[in-house]
């Protein structure tokens, strides 16, 4: 399962190091030359936010979870770790939203779970448009799409899922305005599939043009559901029925004498409201068999104060180790991948022990040499740390140094912490 932030074994003594001079060694912040922060125009333009560490910091305060008033969004902003090494969680990310109903209001998520986080806020940051904004209803709606709109889906090129063509039925085409924050959920027998259809945030008011269909796999005839977040690109979804003994056998069903009508009014949809919108026609078994699939609305939920994200789709997800990340490297980052004989990484129980190494450092007015390997950066969460290291060759010892660049603050290991850093990353003296 994937992890985030701070663990709790850690999370006190990160913050609360000190040495003998009671000045802590370890401050985690933002670092902003670790992150790139992007936001979109209405005209698809990607525009960068140099404001990254104001982009980081938002809901640190406290949450609220009242959304008064009606809603409109101004601006949604992306910020992305770069990519420092390639065993850092790619799942780093942070979606932020800025928007007003009777207070003003900024909402975020990380890219590894749906649920959001708020608070309220005095002012905008100073990046944020407030010019064109766009109103977000609470509830979505669906509609018959147009005939035009159901002629480009007959002439869109043959859809593909997981190898397999897959046919639209054109007439089967609705438009789908999104609402502000919720799942769409769709039924089959009144039973709803495992993941929703549809999954809406503040942040799509990118995406208003929002579309589902059926269409099917010739082979077989087996339906799928067909969604498109923006009218272009439609993800298919294949359709079970039933629970199968053997879940395989299911990619192999055949449905001999699919028919599909909708049969979906243009409306709102209401919390939790079961809405018919197709029935599906098949012989099973030498009879003629008619299901019908449903779409519901559910609310999504603001996480309170203390509550935690849980992440989406864990089960496929890789597992990352929980906890910091001690990175040993010659050059600064500067927004490039390092190639592997450029960095020197501990393990998660390793970068535990180096923790605890800095933690017992302490403030002196001195350095020394530079080592080949002159960097080292603690990452941890969404925040991190960077020291340049340097030593000082005694006869039987090695003394070492980090150096925090941002306060002008030096720090010397213990004895038995340099001899045990040195054993962690024996390669320091190679050069």
């Amino acid at each position: 399962m994937f992890k985030r932030g701070m663990t709790m074994l850690l999370g006190a003594s990160l913050l609360s190091a000190c040495g003998a001079s009671d000045t802590e060694v370890i401050q985690l912040d933002y670092i902003e030359n670790h992150w790139n922060a992007e936001s979109y125009t209405k005209e698809g333009e990607i525009v960068q936010i140099p404001e990254t560490k104001e982009v980081l910091s938002a809901c640190e305060g406290k949450r609220t979870t009242k959304l008064e008033g009606d809603i409109t969004v101004y601006q949604t902003v992306i910020a992305g770790r770069e990519e420092l090494v390639s065993t850092i969680s790619p799942y780093t990310m942070k979606v932020v939203t800025y928007m007003e109903g009777d207070e003003r209001y900024v909402v975020c998520r990380e890219t590894f779970t749906h649920q959001l986080m708020m608070e309220t806020i005095d002012v905008f940051p100073t990046f944020v448009d407030t010019s064109q904004g766009v109103r977000l209803p609470r509830l979505p709606s669906v509609e018959q799409a147009s005939p035009s709109l159901k002629e480009q889906l007959a002439e869109a090129d043959v859809l593909d899922f997981d190898g397999k063509p897959i046919t639209p039925f054109p007439h089967t085409l609705l438009k789908v305005t999104p609402a502000l924050y919720g799942d769409l959920e769709i039924e089959l027998g009144g039973k709803v599939i495992r993941h929703p259809i549809a999954q809406f945030e503040p942040m799509g008011i990118e995406m208003p043009n929002q579309q589902i269909a059926i269409g099917y796999e010739k082979e077989t005839s087996r339906p799928y559901v067909l969604y498109s977040y923006d009218g272009r690109f439609f993800v298919p979804h294949p359709i079970v029925f039933s629970e199968l003994e053997d879940p395989e056998s299911t990619e192999n069903e055949v449905y001999p004498e699919l028919d599909m009508k909708t049969v979906a009014t243009s409306r709102e949809l209401h919390e939790k409201e079961s809405i018919p919108l197709y029935t599906l026609t098949y012989m099973k078994e030498e009879q003629r068999v008619t299901e019908t699939m449903a779409v519901r609305f559910v609310p999504g939920t603001l996480l309170k104060e203390g509550d935690e994200p849980a992440p989406m789709f864990e089960d496929w997800m890789p597992e990352y180790e929980e906890g910091p990340r001690v990175i040993i490297h010659r050059e600064p980052f500067d927004g490039k991948t390092l190639s592997h004989s450029d960095f020197l990484e501990a393990t998660s129980k390793e970068s535990k022990e180096v923790v605890k190494i800095l933690e017992e450092a302490e403030l002196v007015k001195r350095s020394g040499d530079s080592f080949d390997f002159r960097y080292v950066t603690l990452i941890d969460g969404l925040k991190g740390q960077e020291f340049e290291i340097s030593y000082t060759q005694r006869s039987k010892k090695v003394d070492i140094y980090l150096t925090d660049p941002l306060r002008g603050q030096t720090f010397k290991l213990s004895s038995e912490g340099a001899e045990a850093f040195l054993d962690i990353f024996p390669r320091m003296m190679e050069s």
